[in-house]
């Protein structure tokens, strides 16, 4: 039975890091706008068929704000849009189990780093607020090659998914990737159908099929749910 407090919404959020030389590491902002637009062309008749909102980021105390204003936590009048965004999209460095808040990681120091389980806080601070009918994504390097505590992350969190690459990646391909994979996934939430099974026939798809198959294998895609 579908959960009646899930926010099973089919936009995105966006937090990215700030990039050290953004000519070749240009802001996700340019994937999201091509997807939105791409989606407006194939359902003309929508309403803003693919709403994202962007944040790019730098200290752990901006992304601890946004994380609390995804769930819901201090939310005022103005982020009234965020029930909108089911997927969360994380933009940043990476290795296993965690991400680095620096876009330049020749200047990164420890506090930079943050793992699974500091996300994992901030997503469930207070007892009201989780991540149920939602889906995260690293769109990092190597992230997901922390198996274990991918799988504690996404069942403390609750959420239904939690995707992203157990290799090391380069934007073009993980663009290309993600081109596809938000927009089967964004129809997903549409349709407010989000479980094991459904999750389960997506990631059949996408194993499946030569267009996505070749390059998800080549990026280490994980979908854990």
């Amino acid at each position: 039975m579908p959960d009646e407090n899930a926010k099973n919404a089919h936009g995105i959020f966006c937090l990215e890091t700030i990039w050290f030389d953004e000519r070749f590491n240009p802001s996700t902002r340019s994937l999201l706008e091509l997807l939105e637009r791409l989606r407006g062309i194939e359902r003309p008749n929508l309403n803003n068929p693919m709403p994202f909102v962007y944040r790019d980021i730098s200290t752990w105390e901006e992304m601890d704000f946004h994380l609390g204003r995804w769930v819901g936590r201090s939310m005022d009048e103005k982020d009234y849009q965020l029930g909108e965004l089911g997927i969360l999209y994380l933009g940043f460095h990476g290795s296993p189990g965690e991400i680095s808040l620096r876009g330049d990681l020749s200047h990164a120091h420890d506090e930079d780093e943050v793992g699974l389980a500091k996300i994992a806080e901030s997503l469930t601070r207070e007892d009201s607020y989780d991540c149920r009918g939602c889906v995260v994504h690293f769109a990092s390097c190597s992230v997901l090659g922390a198996h274990a505590q991918i799988r504690e992350f996404r069942k403390q969190i609750k959420a239904a998914c939690v995707s992203g690459y157990r290799k090391s990646v380069n934007s073009v391909d993980s663009w290309a990737f993600e081109l596809m994979y938000l927009n089967l996934l964004s129809d997903l939430l549409a349709r407010k159908a989000v479980n094991a099974s459904t999750l389960g026939t997506l990631k059949k798809r996408i194993d499946s099929k030569e267009k996505y198959a070749g390059l998800a294998d080549s990026l280490g895609f994980e979908m854990v749910f």
